[in-house]
């Protein structure tokens, strides 16, 4: 097997997928504490300018094309919907309506873990 060194930008999603977890464990916890926000919005925000800074030309964050066409697609649409739960979620934070917030949060994590395994999966193990 051909071993492969991660480009910044994949360490970039992992770190702040990390950061994103970290953050809605402390939310569930803390019952949607300030400090676990904070946490998740920069996860967020980190992960989309991750995305979004290549289309502006931001070379040493782009990642180069390999792997599955389909399953780079699949990824975006998974990582968008993981963008949108979130910022849902997050309105439902600003009403304090907890119960659903909670609810939004998990299927923001679930959304993203998903993103992630299809994104590596789709980059590194599926082949070209």
């Amino acid at each position: 097997m051909k071993k492969t060194s991660l480009a910044p930008a994949e360490w970039f999603y992992s770190l702040s997928f990390m950061l994103f977890l970290f953050g809605s464990s402390l939310a569930h916890i803390e019952h949607g504490s300030e400090l676990s926000l904070w946490l998740m919005s920069f996860a967020v925000i980190l992960t989309m300018a991750t995305t979004l800074l290549p289309l502006a030309k931001i070379r040493w964050i782009r990642l180069e094309r390999q792997g599955s066409r389909w399953g780079m697609g699949i990824a975006l649409l998974l990582q968008v919907l993981s963008w949108m739960s979130f910022f849902w979620a997050m309105s439902l934070r600003l009403g304090r309506n907890l119960p659903p917030f909670y609810t939004w949060i998990t299927v923001t994590t679930l959304l993203w873990a998903a993103w992630l395994l299809v994104f590596i999966y789709s980059r590194h193990a599926h082949p070209s």
